[in-house]
């Protein structure tokens, strides 16, 4: 297999992945893969790095200083860099776990959290005004998260529906349900368990507030209605979120990275949403509860 090939099947899909990553991360990580691959390093390994890297990165950032705000970048470079890497091998070795995307979507949250934090301490250090450092921190930091997980949630309809790689969520809670079960038997995992009960909980919660769907459209023109707009919404990733903050850290404006999250993000974000609906509404076919 040559390793063109070889860098392809370590992707979600192609037109699924987010610009800046399939230039600058992806390509990265794919060598560094490439480097481990015959050692016992595992996924699970990797993402609790990377976890380590999005912590720190919030801690430099919450230093206030533009010194401490080029590490921090630097941090969250490496943080992505092996976010990317861990679903690259479990998808190169085939040896991916329920838990281990669990603990990937976890480590999302826990590194945005923390970076958002830290934001908010270095704002208050760099204006002197609390309350509005906090106030413009927390609404940027909704705003990155609604926008990830619009992203996100319509790539996975695209994979699920375009390449059949992603269960349906009915599949899923069923699938981790069976798992939830299977772990009750085992001693320890005390953190698998914890994981996948907060993941199964978020995912009833999901279920219950959407709508069941089916297409309307045979997934070629499903492709075709929705790989443009796919692209689109990438550009409110978390990849891009993190490039965002990184160029404001070397300038030395992280309040112009929340001010750009907060008018420009949700500006593309309310426009994407309404030229969605209609493409959705036109490709699915809704069906009762």
């Amino acid at each position: 297999m040559s390793l063109s090939s070889e860098f392809k099947q370590s992707l979600k899909t192609v037109d699924s992945e987010e610009i800046l990553d399939l230039v600058i991360f992806r390509p990265i990580s794919f060598v560094l893969v490439k480097l481990i691959y015959n050692t016992n390093i595992t996924p699970n390994q990797i993402s609790i790095v990377a976890l380590m890297f999005g912590i720190l990165t919030g801690i430099l950032y919450g230093q206030g200083t533009h010194f401490y705000f080029m590490l921090g970048a630097a941090s969250f470079f490496i943080c992505n860099t092996l976010d990317c890497m861990d679903g690259q091998l479990a998808r190169l070795k085939k040896n991916g776990t329920k838990i281990g995307r669990v603990i990937d979507g976890f480590i999302d949250y826990i590194t945005s959290i923390s970076v958002f934090l830290g934001l908010g301490v270095a704002m208050t250090i760099l204006t002197g005004d609390a309350t509005y450092s906090w106030i413009i921190t927390i609404i940027a930091g909704i705003s990155k998260a609604l926008q990830n997980m619009f992203f996100d949630n319509y790539r996975n309809l695209y994979l699920e529906h375009v390449y059949g790689k992603a269960s349906g969520l009915d599949e899923e809670i069923k699938e981790y349900s069976e798992e939830k079960e299977r772990l009750k038997s085992v001693s320890g995992h005390h953190i698998e368990k914890m994981l996948i009960s907060l993941y199964l909980a978020y995912s009833k919660l999901q279920k219950n507030s959407t709508k069941h769907t089916e297409l309307n459209v045979t997934p070629e023109e499903y492709k075709s209605q929705n790989k443009f707009l796919l692209r689109l919404w990438s550009w409110l990733g978390s990849t891009t979120h993190m490039v965002g903050l990184i160029f404001f850290s070397i300038i030395n404006r992280i309040d112009l990275y929340l001010i750009f999250v907060v008018t420009w993000g949700n500006l593309m974000f309310v426009i994407l949403w309404l030229w969605q609906k209609r493409v959705t509404n036109s490709v699915m076919l809704e069906t009762s509860s």
